[in-house]
């Protein structure tokens, strides 16, 4: 049964065909004045006219633009304290995203930081105690849709001083607007692609593998969105410009992390901690850590539910239930996982994705002081645990 949940999404969508040129008369509507326009260098922004029509879409809605590019996967604290310097000095009332996950994750650290007198890691080493107190508002043009940062209470940042990777979440992070065009995202790459399904999958698969079970529509409703991401995610990557496809892709990604399927239940998260410590180690692309970590997460807990897990191989993936042997048919499950992600040209092993196996005890104890020693609530890991599940993932 559901326990007592709040749950304010908060975040107004203008989602279809051209929204993005809504975006300099909404912001003005707001009350914004001076914007920053947060994003990557990728060169789709400059190919595709899309940095200097958004610049002329704000400017004809009368409001003044200040320019900051250069997110990088993982977006990087050093970009956001210049970004925080830059807001106080021009007195920015409003930030725009323009990008995925690690562009808005990077414009909601500058958003608390343009109002906090501290280091804004603060927020991210947990050194700030208590609810975040302000930030500037902000919105989202997404170009990549994966992490569902665009509505979501989260923003992950890396700190190359100790090759770190951590987060922080508040419910004043969510954007004030998300503008959301499928046709932004059609010329992604593969890679990409494929990384932002894995991502969402897995911010779903977070939620559902809980310490308690029976959740009714919440549980039809996430098995709902992964077998759907099972179903359009290979048709989006056989044919990048298939709108519809993209379409129920994007906003996959957007439900699957507002919290919409994890209301009124406990949530894991240790594949996400661990992955964490594995791509801010290495810097690789985070769908790549969690496909890797996930399966082999998977195998390591899921004897301790083995009827959890034999449901979601029936649901999610259409498996026949083994009723004289559940376990048969919940091992198939974790193993048409690993099957789906492979399916994706995603690594499912770090000798997938040549990253190094000679750290394994640094990331584990990494991921294991996160939450002081123990990680997860489907089933707690300890540090030998989460180390057991990377011996796992690197063989």
């Amino acid at each position: 049964m559901l326990s007592n949940f709040e749950h304010c999404v908060y975040t107004k969508f203008f989602f279809g065909k051209d929204a993005e040129k809504q975006v300099g008369q909404v912001l003005a509507g707001a009350g914004a004045k001076k914007v920053l326009l947060h994003h990557d260098s990728g060169q789709f922004l400059y190919e595709q006219g899309l940095l200097s029509n958004m610049i002329a879409n704000l400017e004809e809605s009368g409001l003044s633009v200040f320019e900051l590019g250069g997110v990088q996967p993982n977006p990087r604290i050093s970009l956001v304290r210049e970004g925080v310097a830059l807001c106080k000095k021009e007195n920015i009332d409003y930030i725009l995203a323009l990008g995925g996950g690690s562009t808005i994750d990077s414009a909601k650290a500058t958003s608390m930081g343009a109002l906090y007198d501290g280091d804004v890691w603060d927020f991210y080493s947990k050194a700030y105690k208590g609810d975040l107190p302000k930030r500037l508002p902000l919105a989202v043009v997404l170009t990549y849709p994966a992490t569902g940062s665009e509505s979501s209470v989260s923003s992950v940042l890396s700190n190359d001083e100790g090759k770190l990777k951590r987060d922080y979440s508040d419910p004043l992070l969510r954007p004030q607007f998300a503008f959301m065009n499928p046709e932004l995202t059609f010329s992604l790459p593969p890679y990409l692609t494929a990384c932002g399904i894995v991502d969402m999958f897995t911010h779903i698969a977070e939620r559902y593998f809980s310490p308690k079970t029976d959740f009714g529509n919440i549980d039809y409703m996430a098995e709902s969105l992964m077998r759907c991401l099972t179903v359009y995610g290979p048709k989006v990557l056989a044919n990048p410009k298939d709108y519809d496809a993209r379409a129920e892709i994007m906003w996959i990604g957007t439900v699957a992390h507002n919290n919409t399927v994890g209301v009124g239940r406990a949530q894991d998260w240790s594949s996400h901690l661990i992955g964490h410590e594995v791509s801010g180690m290495y810097d690789i692309a985070h769908g790549a850590s969690l496909s890797m970590v996930m399966p082999a997460w998977m195998r390591y807990v899921y004897k301790s539910d083995i009827g959890r897990f034999a449901r979601y191989a029936v649901e999610v993936f259409g498996a026949t239930m083994d009723s004289d042997n559940p376990g048969k048919t919940a091992l198939e499950g974790v193993e048409r996982t690993t099957s789906f992600f492979r399916s994706l040209n995603m690594p499912v092993k770090f000798s997938d994705a040549g990253v190094p196996t000679d750290r394994l005890d640094e990331i584990a104890a990494n991921a294991a002081s996160v939450k002081n020693g123990v990680v997860g609530s489907f089933v707690p890991l300890k540090e030998g645990d989460i180390l057991a599940i990377l011996e796992d993932a690197a063989n």
